[in-house]
């Protein structure tokens, strides 16, 4: 229930009936521009509109501001209830008396005289013409100023969930519910973890304008469900504090491996958990004997983490697998993306939850992975956009070139030319010789390449540094995997916090839509934990009353400031290679963090220079390689947020014919519903 309705509730107006929920979404939407607006109002107008819930609140909305909008005449009701009444009454007075039969077993009317009873005198045995009553037997007239047994029970059921008491009505009906005047937070004076922004109270409103974090900018009704107590939020995060200070604690790492496909990823890696300790002989040596049965003996490395059946018959990873190794000083949460082109989107949902990233080269047959068809350059962009910004670069399989020199020097300059010519950083590029299949580099130096000065894989890994994690803003996590679970009412997910806190018994809101989940469980770096915060990669144990509800691609976020769901927006993208140049009404594929939607290119507002500037408006087409202002429209709402609230969630690439042809942010949400012509 949202806040207007609960104080439609609590304010006992007469005028506000039972009506569809589409009347309570309006009512909700205009309510701050149009104070006296009534419900009857709404329900007719939505029947003009085919109840359409944006378009009315559009049409009521453009009338308040246009000073048009006609306010319905309730005087001709009012009259039109009191001669209701007056000829009730009248047709009342008409009618004879009735008295009820001695034996109180005759129902029917029966027409006699006149008889009037005191208050005093209708009793039980009144209805039976007894006049021998004692005071006990009188039944007293109910006082309608008293609360009735109904009253009181839900009083009590609202006290009992915590929902609503004195103090709590008092501070409701004090709230300043107007977007005009902002509202003052106090902000915690509890120490926060290194790293952690302690200035993210204000967030853009998706218009241009600033807002309270108290405010929510989502669609969502407000369900009147915490997230957690205050209490509980400030145990948690003195938890988090104390973890974050400790020595003994290693900073957390999600770390994705990408590139084309055959590079050698799954082997490399599952060869590095082996020696780090994650994986023991035996596991090893089993997988050894089943790879060779089928004829795949080099293969048993990769079956660490290729453990589908499928994968495993063709050689080929095509799922994001997750698995854990430690370093000196990290915790690492490993990624293994697929890099076969066919399955391009779920390397992009692996993308969205690293921090960091190793892009695998096949030193052999470099050129066919760094060609336009190969998957090298795609992947390598893809890291770019989704906000990777530290890369190693492995140039695998030095074993079958002989460790020559010259090659990896050759790969090396060309991969740093390209690399930088899409804005990574060469402070933030390094590289390192190895052969993932025979171990070479991998944990310590070989004596193959006595001419590299370099550190290994795994010193490497461990020198990537850690970035911020936004612990002070509402509770946002992307669903990139659900697990099966044998109890009813249960569920497993799997992905990364984005930000906020989180605790075991917390409640959390499952978008799109208004199911709500309490975490039974929770899984940092598959180590069982009683709290989780934005930048862990996390496996989380729900309660759930409609398990379908969940599903990939959806938002789990805080109740009482739920993510945005929006259909269209205004980004700025950055083109590659397009097949065509792109113009208004110009179609692709949606991806974002873990969902995927059809979206159309609406508008083209601008083209932007190198500085930033505007360098055309409203140019009819944008070709390769540009940056443009564009306006998207989905086909269906989605989970989003403004790039400068929530980066992860303001990222997005368009593909289009299995290929990657732009990469965008998100600026500001739209509302261009039109007014359906009458």
């Amino acid at each position: 229930m949202s806040r207007h309705r609960f104080m439609k509730n609590i304010q006992d107006d007469d005028d506000y009936g039972d009506y569809d929920s589409e009347v309570y979404d309006v009512y909700d939407m205009v309510i701050d521009d149009i104070p006296d607006i009534s419900l009857e109002e709404i329900y007719d107008a939505l029947i003009d509109f085919d109840f359409d819930v944006d378009d009315t609140a559009d049409y009521f909305l453009e009338e308040a501001a246009k000073g048009t909008l006609k306010k319905k005449n309730n005087k001709k009701k009012t009259s039109s209830n009191q001669s209701n009444q007056s000829n009730n009454q009248q047709q009342s007075n008409n009618q004879p008396k009735v008295k009820p039969s001695t034996l109180g077993l005759n129902l029917g009317p029966i027409y006699l005289e006149n008889i009037e009873l005191s208050s005093d005198e209708f009793t039980l045995r009144s209805l039976y013409n007894q006049k021998d009553i004692s005071k006990n037997e009188r039944i007293l007239p109910f006082h309608f100023n008293d609360p009735s047994p109904d009253d009181i029970i839900l009083n009590k059921q609202k006290l009992a969930f915590g929902q609503i008491n004195n103090s709590v009505l008092e501070s409701i009906k004090g709230l300043n519910i107007s977007n005009n005047q902002s509202t003052t937070t106090k902000i915690s004076s509890t120490p926060t973890p290194h790293n952690t922004p302690t200035n993210n109270n204000n967030f853009m409103d998706g218009s241009g304008s600033q807002t309270s974090s108290s405010s929510s900018s989502s669609s969502h009704s407000n369900i009147n469900i915490l997230q957690h107590s205050i209490n509980r939020k400030k145990e948690l995060e003195n938890l988090v504090h104390e973890n974050f200070t400790s020595k003994e604690t290693k900073s957390s790492l999600n770390m994705v491996v990408i590139g084309h496909v055959d590079a050698g990823k799954s082997t490399t890696m599952g060869h590095l958990l082996f020696k780090v300790g994650a994986v023991d002989q035996r596991t090893i040596a089993k997988f050894e004997r089943e790879s060779l049965a089928i004829g795949k003996g080099s293969f048993h490395f990769a079956w660490v983490l290729d453990e589908h059946t499928e994968e495993r018959e063709r050689g080929v990873t095509m799922d994001v697998c997750v698995r854990y190794f430690e370093t000196k000083h990290r915790r690492v949460t490993l990624l293994d993306a697929p890099g076969h082109r066919d399955f391009v989107p779920n390397m992009i949902s692996g993308a969205t939850q690293a921090d960091v990233g190793v892009l695998l080269i096949n030193a052999s047959e470099f050129e066919s992975g760094f060609c336009e068809e190969g998957q090298t350059r795609e992947h390598a962009v893809l890291a770019k956009s989704l906000g990777i910004v530290q890369l190693i670069v492995a140039i695998n399989k030095m074993d079958m070139i002989d460790w020559n020199q010259q090659r990896y020097q050759y790969i090396v300059d060309t991969l740093t030319v390209f690399l930088t010519s899409i804005k990574f950083t060469e402070a933030n590029l390094r590289f390192v010789p190895i052969s993932g299949f025979k171990g070479d580099n991998l944990i310590e130096k070989s004596s193959n390449s006595n001419w590299y000065n370099g550190q290994s894989l795994v010193d490497l890994i461990d020198t990537f540094s850690i970035g911020e994690r936004l612990i002070n803003k509402p509770f946002r996590m992307g669903i990139n995997d659900i697990y099966k679970s044998t109890s009813k009412g249960s569920v497993s997910v799997g992905g990364k916090v984005e930000a906020g806190v989180i605790g075991v018994g917390d409640k959390l809101l499952i978008s799109p839509g208004q199911e709500i989940c309490t975490i039974k469980a929770i899984k940092r770096a598959n180590m069982d934990s009683e709290w989780a915060v934005g930048g862990d990669n996390v496996d989380l144990g729900l309660s759930v009353d409609v398990a379908t509800a969940i599903r990939v691609g959806s938002i789990l976020c805080d109740p009482e400031k739920p993510i945005k769901t929006a259909r269209v927006f205004q980004a700025q993208i950055v083109t590659f290679t397009v097949p065509v140049p792109i113009t208004n009404g110009y179609q692709a594929v949606f991806h974002a963090h873990a969902m995927e939607e059809p979206a159309t290119i609406t508008k083209l507002v601008s083209l932007m220079d190198n500085a930033g500037g505007v360098s055309k408006k409203n140019p009819r087409c944008v070709g390769d390689s540009a940056s443009a202002v564009v306006e998207i429209t989905l086909s269906r709402p989605a989970c989003l947020e403004l790039y400068s609230n929530y980066r992860q969630l303001g990222r997005f690439t368009l593909r289009e014919s299995g290929k990657t042809i732009a990469a965008g942010i998100i600026t500001m949400f739209l509302d261009k519903k039109k007014k359906k012509s009458n």
